[in-house]
């Protein structure tokens, strides 16, 4: 027996005999001959169709399985089988005489590495999905057969393509453990959003699992247990029976507002990507958006949205939402890499500590004054008060640019007799330490604050979060983290405006309770998380909750404050 320990990606626990992918890179897909250059360059560009239009059809089933967040990832791939910085790449290798498949994944290799070199980890995380996308052009092209596991299995791999993880037939996948990765990376997503409990960046990994006749992951504590001996494999079943009964307690209560025990009320919305997920957030008992990530509408082309497909997409939230169920629209946060090539600036060292988000606003100001115009154009169609916030805030000329390009949009829209509301609720992202330390005077500027905990746990502990070397620092737990909110809050107290909190920490009942213990009035998650952060609330006292956040502001570490959160919820049930 071999217990490894790494990061967890997906909650849940899963036994059963390990399947090892191997994927298929220049050595392992079958040589393509061809008679001429002419013939190489038109089965690359056949099978990258081919694999584009594959693409397609696994998006199409989980539109269909009403999953649209996840179709949006392969609907992306398919358009990356096409790309002309790939194909074009590799039909001007193929011409210098490369082998064509040779030539895709070589092409292919060159785009992946320029993206994982970015400093931002959702970004950098896409690399894994060009080297996919070039694997299945390589397929298509030598006709060579995927491999997928022919028994329920636990799936085991360096990294996993995110498409096999939606080929892989329904009751055939139990787990996922991987030796790299991070839980930003799309296998990760998709594995949450089926269910599926993983673990990735797990040290020795291959090497341990070889002729494993069992294995178990814990998803919650990123545990993996190689051939788990017959008591082991007796806790981790209770503890699923547990966990079932407990979903199951959680999901009856939606439908009932979120409360503690002596009726302390939070307000539970939901984290979107696009239009297409209000659906499952409304299921879920959301009472509104806390977070709209518009970076979908940006990213991906080869110029900007225009004014009227963005009004179109933001007045079909609003209007699944409707006046009651605020939708905060969150600023487009791109900008400081070289994935959006309509926007043109100066080379960057670190990107990410970049010209992005709000600071978008000095040299590509109508980037941000057309998406601001299309919110308030989307606001008056659809008879609703709009809801907009900035993130990387930094200081006091951050929120008066935010409030100036607000104006001024507003003011292009009146001019032009189109419906136009009165006022716009206007916030401000806390993420950066130097808009916490300002959170008095920011909060005299604001309606609201929202709290970034991933960008303000990476940047208050100096620790990059697509790093998996520094995962034990990600944590937002870890009490310089809660010191830092607690003056936020303060901050925003003092002014009389309300604190939402948007990351992972949100959606972790853990988390959400020591947020709401410190002060937080509205937690924003993905919509899968509402049903145990409201169980979770609902299990104890707003007394209990002030009293763990005075524990976890007195603790010294991370694991210290979660130790004191698990027993609290464990009093709760």
């Amino acid at each position: 027996m071999a217990r490894l320990l790494g990061t967890p990606a997906a909650p849940g626990i899963a036994v059963g005999p390990a399947w090892r992918y191997r994927p298929r890179g220049a050595s392992g897909v079958p040589v393509v001959a061809v008679g001429s250059r002419g013939e190489a360059e038109l089965r690359i560009r056949r099978a990258a169709d081919a694999a584009a239009a594959q693409l397609q059809v696994l998006a199409a089933q989980l539109r269909a399985a009403d999953r649209p967040g996840d179709a949006e990832i392969l609907e992306a791939q398919a358009l990356m089988a096409i790309d002309p910085a790939i194909v074009d790449v590799a039909v001007r290798l193929a011409r210098g005489g490369m082998a064509p498949v040779e030539a895709v994944l070589a092409a292919a290799e060159t785009s992946a590495q320029v993206l994982a070199e970015l400093d931002d980890p959702l970004l950098a995380a896409r690399a894994g999905d060009v080297r996919d996308v070039a694997v299945r052009v390589a397929r298509a092209m030598s006709g060579a057969q995927l491999e997928l596991p022919d028994k329920p299995s636990i799936v085991v791999a360096e990294d996993l393509p995110p498409s096999l993880l939606a080929e892989i037939p329904a009751g055939l996948l139990l787990g996922l453990a991987l030796s790299s990765g991070t839980p930003t990376a799309h296998v990760a997503i998709l594995a949450r959003s089926l269910g599926i409990p993983a673990v990735v960046a797990v040290p020795d990994l291959l090497d341990s699992v070889r002729g494993a006749a069992v294995v178990a992951i814990d998803g919650e504590n990123g545990h993996v247990e190689v051939n788990p001996a017959p008591a082991d494999l007796q806790a981790l079943a209770d503890r699923q029976a547990v966990r079932g009964a407990h979903a199951r307690a959680a999901a009856a209560l939606r439908g009932r507002p979120a409360a503690t025990l002596d009726g302390q009320r939070v307000a539970l919305l939901a984290n979107i990507r696009s239009p297409d997920d209000a659906t499952r957030a409304l299921d879920a008992g959301a009472e509104g958006v806390g977070l709209f990530r518009t970076e979908y509408l940006f990213l991906r082309r080869h110029s900007a949205p225009s004014e009227a497909e963005q009004t179109a997409e933001y007045r079909r939230a609003m209007e699944a939402f409707g006046p009651s169920r605020p939708v905060v629209i969150r600023l487009a946060d791109i900008g400081g890499d070289k994935s959006i090539p309509y926007l043109v600036h100066a080379d960057e060292p670190n990107p990410f500590l970049g010209v992005r988000a709000i600071r978008l606003g000095h040299d590509s100001r109508e980037l941000l004054l057309t998406q601001l115009r299309a919110i308030w154009r989307a606001a008056g169609q659809a008879g609703v008060t709009p809801h907009a916030m900035a993130a990387m805030v930094a200081t006091i000329a951050d929120v008066e640019l935010l409030c100036g390009l607000r104006d001024e949009a507003r003011a292009a829209v009146v001019a032009t007799g189109s419906a136009c509301p009165e006022r716009m609720i206007t916030g401000a992202m806390i993420e950066v330490p130097s808009a916490a330390i300002m959170a008095p005077e920011l909060a005299r500027l604001v309606d609201f604050f929202s709290i970034g905990t991933n960008d303000l746990t990476q940047y208050v502990l100096a620790a990059d979060r697509g790093n998996p070397s520094l995962a034990g620092l990600q944590d937002a737990l870890h009490p310089a983290v809660l010191r830092t909110i607690a003056a936020v809050i303060a901050g925003a107290d003092a002014a009389g405006i309300p604190v939402a909190a948007c990351g992972e920490l949100a959606g972790d009942p853990a988390g959400a309770i020591v947020l709401v213990g410190l002060g937080v009035d509205e937690l924003s998650a993905e919509a899968g998380s509402l049903d145990g952060m409201r169980a979770a609330l609902m299990g104890v006292s707003g007394a209990q909750l002030r009293e763990l956040a005075a524990r976890a502001l007195a603790a010294t570490d991370a694991e210290t404050v979660r130790a004191y959160a698990n027993e609290v919820l464990g009093a709760g049930l």
